[in-house]
């Protein structure tokens, strides 16, 4: 959803009069429109073709009040004319009605759109931005359509069983991929080769992947100090911490003097987000014993706060979403859960790779997404369930 290297939803006036003084022809990702008819069935089930056909491709933006050049025959050469805006009468109203179109008749829902309107030389236009479609394909289901649609340079296209099932195929690949570097990280890291000096008696790594990691981005890192978000990187565990450019992008770690590194975030150029500790589980006194204790109270909230701090941090440098998110727990054979006044049976295994979770939005209820995940761990420690979470305890 950008042009000019700007988010749909922070162009001005300036922007559009340069589209339409430069004559910016339209492509794949810039889309002109005179008008905006969304009312009836038929305008209705263009523009959900118009927004679908863009999240399947390479996501951009769809500008309402631009005229087009005409050709000898009168058709729209996709070379912006002049600006003629549109009738907008009560925007909330406006927003309101596309925002419902769209969730209410894609599937899966695009709900990452964003929505700009500005005034250009006294004329009202409407810039909706489109994220490109990294999960599954979408699909237009207004009217039982059920039809998948893709930009090329020159306007829409249905997609043919062929193109489609590339698509689907496109989206396994993805994930597969995630899950290769997730395994091939936790075994570089725990081997010394990213941090000479890191713990690893236990390792615990949150991984928050991005659908865009393998788009070749690269995140411009040297402002890190003036954008203010270090704070939001604060490792695990910990209320302080140095920073460090590294080869990987920057990192927050817990240095100030100390031997080893037991708790660190990465943030990598390509916009994957690493969480790591090895103080997740320490040893503790209890009843006369003592045992390797990870605290159960403490866990899932701090755990929340971890990859909320992350997502923003992301989203400060306009990461688009949907994300994966990765859990994985190396070394706590034997260890157990302790939530007062108990605690439970011991790990029998060391390790465990919780499935990935997919996140399509920032604004979606992470704990409502990994809570199938936080079971999985009460009950490898022999609870039938994780204790329930709420964000005001």
């Amino acid at each position: 959803m950008y042009i000019l290297g700007k988010r749909a939803d922070t162009l001005d006036a300036t922007d559009i009069k340069r589209l339409v003084d430069g004559k910016v022809q339209e492509n794949k990702t810039l889309d002109y429109k005179k008008e905006l008819k969304i009312n009836q069935d038929k305008e209705k089930k263009e523009f959900l073709f118009d927004i679908s056909a863009m999240s399947n491709t390479e996501g951009g933006c769809l500008i309402y009040g631009i005229e087009e050049s005409k050709d000898e025959k009168g058709q729209n050469t996709g070379t912006p004319e002049s600006i003629v805006g549109i009738l907008i009468d009560n925007y909330d109203k406006l927003t309101q009605q596309i925002e419902d179109i769209i969730k209410g008749n894609t599937e899966p829902s695009i709900s990452n759109i964003a929505l700009n309107s500005l005034i250009v030389d006294d004329k009202k236009i409407l810039v909706i931005g489109i994220s490109k479609a990294l999960g599954l394909p979408t699909m237009v289901t207004f009217n039982k359509t059920n039809k998948f649609y893709r930009r090329r340079n020159s306007g829409n296209y249905p997609v043919d069983v062929f193109e489609l099932n590339q698509m689907f195929m496109q989206n396994q690949v993805l994930k597969e991929s995630a899950e290769k570097f997730r395994f091939q990280r936790i075994d570089k890291v725990r081997a010394g080769k990213v941090f000479p000096s890191i713990a690893i008696s236990t390792s615990f790594f949150i991984h928050i992947i991005p659908f865009s990691f393998q788009n070749e981005q690269s995140l411009d890192l040297t402002n890190i100090a003036q954008m203010g978000i270090t704070t939001k990187m604060m490792p695990m565990n910990l209320s302080g911490c140095d920073t460090m450019y590294n080869i990987d992008g920057f990192a927050t770690w817990n240095g100030m003097g100390k031997p080893q590194i037991t708790s660190y975030v990465q943030l990598f150029r390509n916009g994957i987000y690493e969480i790591y500790t090895s103080d997740l589980f320490e040893q503790r006194p209890i009843n006369g014993k003592t045992l390797l204790c990870m605290y159960g109270e403490n866990f899932i909230p701090e755990v929340l706060k971890k990859i909320d701090g992350g997502l923003a941090v992301l989203k400060s440098f306009q990461v688009e979403s949907p994300f994966i998110i990765s859990i994985s727990l190396v070394g706590m054979k034997g260890g157990v859960i302790f939530s007062t006044p108990k605690w439970g049976r011991p790990f029998l295994v060391d390790e465990i790779y919780l499935p990935p979770i997919i996140i399509p939005t920032y604004e979606t209820d992470i704990y409502k997404q990994l809570k199938s995940n936080f079971d999985i761990i009460w009950q490898a420690a022999g609870e039938n369930q994780s204790p329930t979470y709420s964000p005001n305890h």
